[in-house]
């Protein structure tokens, strides 16, 4: 009798494993067949990850190479040429295809620290090679960017846009056949509404492919004396640069001190002259107290002699 539980326990036992197998097998024949449902047009393949071989599609290119991005692009300048950089600017701005959106600038000719505020919008596609144009021409020392993706937002105002035209061909067909009053009129307030909502998406989306196409670059521009150095020098070099920048200064200095001694010689003459006029005054004033004081003294001496000397 135990002969016989021991057997049937182990014919049972074997019975079970050769159904959990079965069972695994067909759910792994299940999991392959959703996931081929749910990916139509890609390969599947359960080895590594569950949803794929981790290969890239040309569907993901495709996504990868719609998306939707506006670049923004900061840039600090510096020149020795105020004048002459603006117009380089100019020219390369109008050469890539952009435009210049707004421009601040100091137009003041006898300065030395002029500064300009450049808002421009560049043609993507030529936005490295306007930024490399610029800096062969200036001294570029700080430079910051930033990328939005607008991708999702701008699908959903398209199929916005397609949805409200398709309502207006319907409304349109309605109007057609309709022959009541009423329904007219409904038709006619919803159609207008549609028509106002379709246009509305329209200019954004306008306004989304001047941004995405066209990038902002902000240039802030300083005319310096001496540019800021964007490289590390060695010690010999940084002293070279200390003294020639003290000649300079020095230099500056006697020009300054020139051309203020230039600017100021008439005011400088007139003081000259009235302090003059004072000092002859006073001389003048001097030399008459003496005078006067000589002639008290004279007359006080003769009055003292005696008589007789008086009469000799």
């Amino acid at each position: 009798m135990k002969k016989f539980v021991v057997i049937l326990m182990t014919m049972l036992l074997l019975v079970s494993m050769l159904v959990g197998c079965a069972a695994m097998a067909m759910a792994d024949n299940a999991e392959e067949e959703t996931a081929a449902a749910m990916y139509p047009d890609e390969e599947y393949s359960m080895v590594g990850s569950p949803y794929g071989s981790g290969t890239t599609t040309e569907a993901d290119a495709s996504v990868a190479e719609n998306r939707k991005l506006i670049r923004t692009l900061y840039l600090t300048l510096e020149t020795e040429t105020y004048t002459e950089l603006l117009d380089g600017i100019t020219q390369r701005v109008n050469s890539c295809g952009g435009y210049i959106e707004s421009l601040n600038a100091d137009t003041r000719y006898a300065s030395d620290n002029r500064y300009a505020s450049m808002t421009i919008r560049i043609p993507v596609t030529q936005l490295e090679a306007f930024v490399g144009e610029v800096a062969e021409i200036s001294n570029v020392v700080q430079r910051s960017e930033s990328t939005e993706d607008v991708t999702l937002s701008y699908v959903d105002m398209e199929t916005h846009r397609d949805a409200l035209e398709i309502e207006q061909e319907r409304l349109l067909a309605l109007l057609e056949n309709a022959d009541n009053l009423t329904d007219i009129l409904e038709i006619e307030s919803r159609l207008t509404d549609v028509r106002y909502e379709l246009e509305r998406m329209e200019s954004q989306l306008r306004t989304y492919d001047n941004l995405i196409d066209y990038a902002t670059v902000y240039l802030d521009i300083s005319e310096v004396q001496v540019l800021t150095p964007t490289e590390e020098k060695g010690f010999w070099e940084e002293i070279g640069d200390g003294f020639i920048n003290s000649m300079k200064s020095v230099w500056e200095f006697l020009k300054e001190a020139f051309a203020f001694l230039i600017v100021a010689l008439p005011y400088l003459l007139l003081i000259a002259a009235i302090v003059g006029i004072n000092l002859l005054i006073v001389l003048l004033c001097v030399r008459g107290g003496k005078k006067r004081a000589r002639r008290r003294r004279e007359k006080a001496e003769m009055n003292q002699q005696p008589p007789e000397e008086k009469k000799l």
